[in-house]
């Protein structure tokens, strides 16, 4: 249900956003109906996801980190330690769809759903991500630097900051993430608040990651709602 009132939020007429302020903001609609929802964590196990590592320093010989040395699956969560660095992606494509997170920080630390994810493997990809460090939730770090159109005034190199007000909850408590791709549209809203916004964006069509950068965080979903074309 709480995801369900989120994409009610994202949908509302301009006519019921004529009271905001003209200063803020609003996420264009949606410009088609939603698919099927799709479950790329699935509850059980880490099937279609695979981990990309940060390479080890110093000698050769050191044996490079394993999935099962970052991630695990226990009671319907997926637990990322945070360390060794890298990331987990899917391996298939998606385009033009909402992306619905559920995360919480189990102490303070850095993370972030990467998404748009494209070209070789490596530490950090050609991507897009929603950050999730601690102070930052909101932000776009526009790692591949994509073609879009950016409000000036947030702007920095590689780097969208977030609208406010501050969305984050405590340590501890579980977060929502939604991040819409939409033909062109590209909207994050944190805990209900809409927190940025790009348009005319190039082709973000790519795999989704989640990173593991130092931050202890547990996911209890990740769901992908395709945009289908047509009202």
């Amino acid at each position: 249900m709480k995801f369900l009132a989120i994409l009610f939020a994202l949908i509302l007429p301009a006519a019921a956003l004529a009271d905001a302020p003209a200063t803020q903001p609003s996420a264009p609609p949606i410009s088609g109906k939603l698919g099927q929802p799709i479950e790329l964590f699935n509850g059980k196990d880490l099937t279609g996801w695979v981990w990309i590592a940060k390479p080890p320093k110093g000698k050769a010989s050191t044996r490079p980190s394993t999935i099962d040395d970052v991630w695990s699956v226990s009671n319907g969560l997926l637990h990322d330690r945070g360390k060794p660095t890298g990331y987990i992606r899917t391996t298939v494509d998606y385009d033009n769809y909402v992306l619905f997170v559920e995360q919480l920080h189990v102490n303070k630390g850095n993370g972030g759903v990467l998404f748009a994810m494209t070209g070789p493997d490596k530490v950090w990809p050609h991507c897009i991500e929603a950050q999730s460090l601690n102070g930052e939730e909101g932000d776009f770090r526009n790692v591949a630097e994509f073609k879009m159109t950016m409000d000036p005034l947030r702007l920095e190199p590689k780097r969208l900051r977030r609208i406010g007000p501050d969305p984050e909850k405590p340590v501890g408590q579980w977060e929502t993430f939604v991040i819409t791709v939409d033909h062109g549209n590209l909207t994050l809203t944190i805990n209900g608040s809409l927190q940025n916004i790009a348009t005319h964006t190039q082709s973000l069509n790519g795999r989704i990651g989640l990173q593991a950068e130092g931050g202890t965080i547990e996911y209890r979903k990740v769901e992908l709602t395709p945009i289908l074309a047509g009202k």
